[in-house]
């Protein structure tokens, strides 16, 4: 497209790029930033090899993961879409997702998207809590989904399949599967501002046609409704990089790239902490949008009985800074009696600080510094020359098999609360209580200050 051409179709959306979309209390700006829709498969045979296939704990872990991540919409799906697929019955696939969007739905006020073409799939699924609908055949497969959109009033990302469809031009057949969804939405009385388009990369088309999809995304603009994108994983991008599909990363880093700056509103990925970081930087180049990250507020536990302890324990600060993080508030240091017994006596410490991390993020940078200042693989709760724990993360509540917030068992261990104690006068995020209250009940028999400070 030429620059004149791409200016003309750029004044066309104006409308949508000022336009929003609440789902679950959650305010989808378009135009402001790119969204992250985390891919949960309820199958065993999913193309990408990540189907959980009815294991409620795996999906709830991977849920809370995806969300303490970054993601914005959370897009469950019971039946594989990959060619060659065995079809569901209706009663399986409810079988597969209702059961998990229960369970999501009881530990997360994400929006979820039932990924289905089915609309009997559709109402159970929004029954058990989803929040909207990802139709990958665009209303144009099952007759009664228009209808249940329209009746229940919730969001549809509707894709346009070419699978056996004639082909004249990708560009022209994916517009036209586009009017002919809008007019079925139309005539089911759909809000408009309601529908996201999803030109379906990767489903019908030849490898040289998904590229040639990429490269015309501008041109779907013209309907002035939001872009979703997925090419996650895709086999396309195996092709390109001659590449199996667990190591497709960096192929789907470069498309999400792409899709950003082709206009894509939301991309749909299986990685979202890594994906959302691309899509951070491609903001600020695509939309000019260079936003200094959320800040939250934490509190980390800092350790050490191995080394020279008061040194590392300083080094880590130091280290935490130097990542970026504000530290606002540090305790005196305290010495307290080794849990286990039969190891050096520890040296404790905590700091406030404010952070744009993610909660992973941080734990990563945690880690990195445990090991930078040499910690090595030990025994549990053996001796080490570094402990940075994450105590609390705003008024974050998380536990999947990575990572739990607030930190297990504070309130049972004076190694933790007496530093806290210097740091956090008022009642603890979540637990309610002050550090002082809870210390009275474990008492300070095997904690005391040294009179040092970080």
């Amino acid at each position: 497209m030429s620059a004149a051409g791409r200016e003309r179709t750029m004044a066309l959306v104006r409308h949508y790029r000022s336009a929003t979309l609440e789902v679950r209390s959650r305010r989808f700006g378009w135009g402001a930033k790119t969204y992250m829709m985390a891919i949960i498969n309820e199958t065993p045979d999913s193309f990408s090899g990540d189907g959980i296939a009815g294991d409620l704990a795996a999906t709830v872990a991977l849920a809370k993961r995806f969300e303490a991540e970054g993601a914005d919409i959370l897009d469950v799906g019971g039946e594989s879409s990959r060619p060659g697929a065995t079809p569901l019955s209706a009663p399986e696939e409810i079988a597969r997702v209702v059961p998990a969007i229960a369970a999501i739905r009881a530990q997360t006020g994400l929006p979820i998207s039932i990924d289905t073409y089915h609309a009997r799939v559709a109402e159970a699924a929004l029954e058990a809590g989803a929040d909207m609908v990802n139709d990958i055949w665009g209303l144009r497969e099952d007759p009664a989904m228009a209808a249940l959109v329209a009746r229940r009033g919730v969001p549809l990302v509707a894709m346009h399949n070419q699978r056996g469809r004639k082909f004249h031009d990708v560009a022209g057949n994916i517009l036209a599967g586009f009017e002919a969804t809008l007019k079925a939405a139309r005539s089911a009385g759909i809000d408009p501002a309601q529908i996201i388009l999803d030109p379906g990369f990767g489903f019908g088309w030849t490898p040289e046609q998904n590229l040639e999809l990429l490269r015309r995304l501008p041109e779907f603009w013209t309907l002035e409704l939001p872009l979703l994108v997925g090419v996650s994983r895709k086999s396309t991008l195996g092709l390109v990089l001659n590449a199996p599909v667990d190591d497709r990363f960096e192929g789907t880093a470069a498309g999400v790239a792409l899709c950003i700056a082709g206009g894509a509103d939301i991309v749909r990925v299986h990685e979202v902490g890594a994906m959302g970081r691309v899509a951070r930087v491609a903001d600020a180049i695509v939309r000019a949008n260079w936003q200094t990250p959320a800040v939250t507020t934490v509190v980390l536990a800092l350790g050490a009985n191995l080394g020279d302890r008061l040194a590392n324990l300083r080094s880590a600060v130091a280290m935490l800074q130097q990542a970026g993080l504000n530290v606002t508030a540090r305790s005196e240091v305290w010495e307290t009696a080794p849990v286990p017994a039969g190891q050096p006596a520890y040296l404790n410490a905590a700091v406030v600080a404010e952070t744009g991390l993610a909660p992973l993020e941080l734990l990563a940078l945690a880690k990195r510094i445990e090991r930078d200042l040499g910690r090595r693989p030990s025994r549990r709760w053996g001796p080490r020359p570094a402990d940075v724990d994450i105590l609390f993360y705003g008024d974050l509540v998380l536990e999947n098999e990575t990572l739990t917030i607030p930190h297990p068992r504070i309130a049972e261990r004076p190694f933790v609360l007496a530093p806290l104690s210097d740091v956090w006068a008022g009642p603890l995020p979540v637990l309610g209580k002050t550090a002082a209250e809870l210390l009275k009940v474990v008492g300070l028999d095997d904690a005391w200050r040294t009179g040092e400070r970080l």
